[in-house]
């Protein structure tokens, strides 16, 4: 058994059965040992691509989404999908080739050779891992994937050298798969957030993406339910519980009428959350001084912007299922019972809040209804960064969790399409809804043609206002545009049907109620390009 061959074996045996790259010269034997043990290898057009639909694909799923990338050029390419894998916490593997062992750091020019490849990756990893020996492989692999499931779900690094990949093995073979253990929270700090929640008169849980990540969405809803506590999340929390919910308030904790209401509540229930500044309004939320925080990772207690913090917090460190459940279970003995808010008190203030909206941006707002009206409840919807998903982060409602992707974390853009590939090969059966502006599309449209070779049936909803709004609109509020900023773009339609897909134009956000669901029952590769502007939503203007 070779290096490359210890490789696939170890993934197959972890349960990986799919997985994105470029066959770059040196990661190729990787690729050929993969197929050969039939795990489904992806090959994009950009390896950026690949780790877009790596990070959707785990998102959607909770399994680790796997990179394979070539030395050099191929696994810098990856780089920016990694960093937003780190950023909004996505657990994904990159696997990279590296010039033969011997020759590193000699600047000989060896084949794709690059300065410190290992420290390009490790900046926006967790950690990259180097192996010796082909042997060093299965323990190497192991210990990701334990980190992986165990710690913070984000991006690890695996490099080896050309020549381990093709070396024999020196050992028998071993690989026990790792199976998550779940992480409880400490007894006696866990007794001391009992009592601060049975003592509550109206608590409010926030919930972020480690409640997703973790799957705890039932469980916050149970807690929700319990104490009659409404529930805010963070961008990536979307979905934990549905929106639809009567105590579901989504990310509107910034909205005014939301804001009032929230003053009568006396303690945050915080759980999975580091509260960045995009789903915080700029850290303008404000939830009551006293706290029980739950977060995987203790170092996120230590972070939090200052004027966000609570100030009275009970930090319990321990995985967001494990550790409510455990609250749970602890409360149902417990003689004491938060009264919690009263839910039409709940509902009116978010029907407050949507009215004041639509009132002030009623083609926005009904665009955003339109779409939601029309897709299934478990439809995923792949947001690109264009003016169309800085409406849907805040005011779309989201029925399920693990179908809302938004790269909140580094804010990147050229995200939708890949990201609604990757979704799409971890969910066949669910309608899949890219929503891309003309700017970030032509950083990714070239993974159309990944879309038609594999056949994969996306709806690809493509607003077309010749620029980079969102940048455009900062420009244009403080006095900066120069007159060139607007976008040369081709013919979004017939560049799509070169490629393969279907395409159509429609010239009004009035349509695309009536076009969608046409679009989905073609079950084919489909771009709906929409060449109108969308005003900028009010947290932003």
């Amino acid at each position: 058994m070779t290096g490359a061959e210890a490789v696939a074996e170890c993934l197959k045996a972890q349960g990986i059965d799919l997985i994105f790259g470029i066959r770059g010269l040196h990661i190729t034997p990787v690729v050929a040992a993969a197929k050969k043990r039939r795990l489904r290898f992806i090959e994009v057009r950009n390896e950026q691509a690949a780790a877009f639909m790596a990070d959707a694909y785990a998102r959607v799923t909770g399994k680790v989404g796997v990179v394979l990338a070539g030395t050099g050029a191929g696994a810098a390419a990856t780089i920016i999908g990694i960093q937003e894998a780190y950023c909004s916490s996505s657990p994904v593997l990159l696997v990279v080739s590296q010039i033969e062992h011997a020759h590193l750091h000699r600047g000989w020019g060896d084949v794709h050779e690059v300065k410190d490849q290992h420290g390009v990756i490790s900046n926006v990893t967790e950690a990259c891992y180097d192996v010796k020996t082909a042997s060093d492989i299965p323990h190497s692999l192991h210990e990701i994937f334990s980190r992986i499931d165990n710690e913070r779900p984000r991006p690890y690094g695996l490099e080896i050298a050309a020549d381990i990949l093709k070396e024999e093995y020196a050992t028998p073979f071993s690989y026990q798969p790792v199976v998550r253990t779940p992480r409880p929270p400490d007894g006696k700090t866990l007794e001391e957030a009992v009592e601060l929640i049975a003592r509550a008169r109206r608590p409010v849980i926030y919930a972020g993406g480690g409640a997703i990540n973790f799957g705890a969405g039932q469980a916050v809803q149970r807690l929700a339910e319990r104490l009659n506590a409404p529930v805010l999340t963070s961008i990536k929390g979307k979905g934990v519980i549905p929106e639809v919910h009567d105590l579901s308030l989504g990310n509107l904790g910034t909205e005014e009428p939301v804001r009032s209401f929230l003053a009568e509540a006396d303690l945050a229930i915080v759980v999975g959350t580091r509260f960045s500044n995009r789903s915080t309004g700029k850290w303008s939320l404000r939830l009551p001084s006293q706290w029980v925080r739950v977060d995987i990772d203790e170092r996120q207690f230590a972070r939090t912007h200052p004027d966000i913090q609570g100030r009275d917090v009970v930090e319990l460190t321990g995985d967001a299922r494990t550790t409510l459940e455990q609250i749970l279970g602890r409360l149902e003995q417990h003689p004491s019972r938060p009264h919690g808010f009263d839910r039409s008190a709940v509902i009116r203030a978010k029907k407050q809040t949507l009215e004041s909206v639509r009132a002030a941006y009623p083609a926005e707002m009904k665009l955003l209804e339109d779409i939601r009206q029309v897709i299934r409840p478990d439809a995923i919807v792949a947001n690109d960064s264009t003016v169309a998903t800085y409406w849907t982060r805040r005011y779309f409602e989201v029925c399920e969790p693990r179908t809302f992707l938004w790269a909140m974390g580094s804010g990147t853009i050229g995200f939708g399409l890949p990201a609604a590939i990757g979704a799409k090969l971890a969910k066949p059966e669910s309608q899949v809804l890219a929503l891309c502006g003309d700017g970030g599309f032509l950083f990714s449209c070239q993974e159309l043609a990944t879309a038609v070779k594999y056949r994969l049936a996306i709806v690809v909803l493509l607003f077309n206002d010749h620029a980079y709004g969102v940048v455009d609109y900062g420009e244009r509020k403080a006095g900066h545009l120069f007159g060139d900023e607007a976008l040369s773009n081709p013919d979004f339609v017939a560049l799509a049907k070169s490629f393969g897909a279907d395409a159509v134009r429609v010239q009004s956000f009035d349509l695309i109620g009536e076009t969608l669901p046409a679009a989905f029952a073609r079950n084919t590769l489909t771009v709906i390009e929409v060449p109108a502007a969308l005003r900028i939503p009010p947290d932003l203007a």
